[in-house]
């Protein structure tokens, strides 16, 4: 099996709560069945991480929890620079996987789309709780599909 990164942006945050910093809102309830449901398409897939490099923000780590059931014992690396990271942080992360690893870097927009803009050469709407899976083919990262939740089954 080659190198394979799913690049995933948050679910949906909650904004219920003005005393909280942008790096505390909490996952609000579309968030939370959003996170499941990906982590289940993610299994389906056999697309299941060997390793979970996430920001430090609130919103990512239930992301995180909310995956748990679906993804089961996962390595997991909280990292404060993937909170609103710039693209080279996040291809510094990617470049970390190791051969025959599935690697998940879970993080925030607008760098989510611009890494996968800049590994595919085209724009992908990443809206929350969205994954871009990648495979790694012949030196050259290859997107293989992009899942959003509205896309998905019930």
């Amino acid at each position: 099996m080659s190198r394979r990164v799913i690049l995933m942006r948050h679910a949906k945050s909650g904004w219920d709560d003005a005393s909280l910093s942008d790096r505390q809102r909490p996952l609000n309830l579309r968030g939370r069945k959003d996170a499941p449901r990906m982590a289940s398409a993610l299994a389906e897939l056999q697309w299941i991480p060997d390793r979970i490099v996430v920001s430090d923000s609130r919103r990512t780590l239930e992301t995180l929890e909310c995956m748990r059931d679906a993804l089961g014992v996962v390595a997991v690396e909280t990292r404060s620079e993937l909170y609103h990271p710039t693209v080279p942080v996040i291809q510094e992360v990617i470049e970390s996987s190791r051969n025959d690893e599935t690697l998940m870097v879970l993080t925030h927009n607008p760098a989510t789309e611009l890494i996968v803009h800049e590994m595919t050469g085209e724009y992908h709407p990443m809206p929350t709780a969205a994954c871009a899976l990648f495979i790694e083919q012949n030196n050259a990262w290859v997107c293989q599909k992009v899942l959003r939740p509205k896309e998905l089954r019930e």
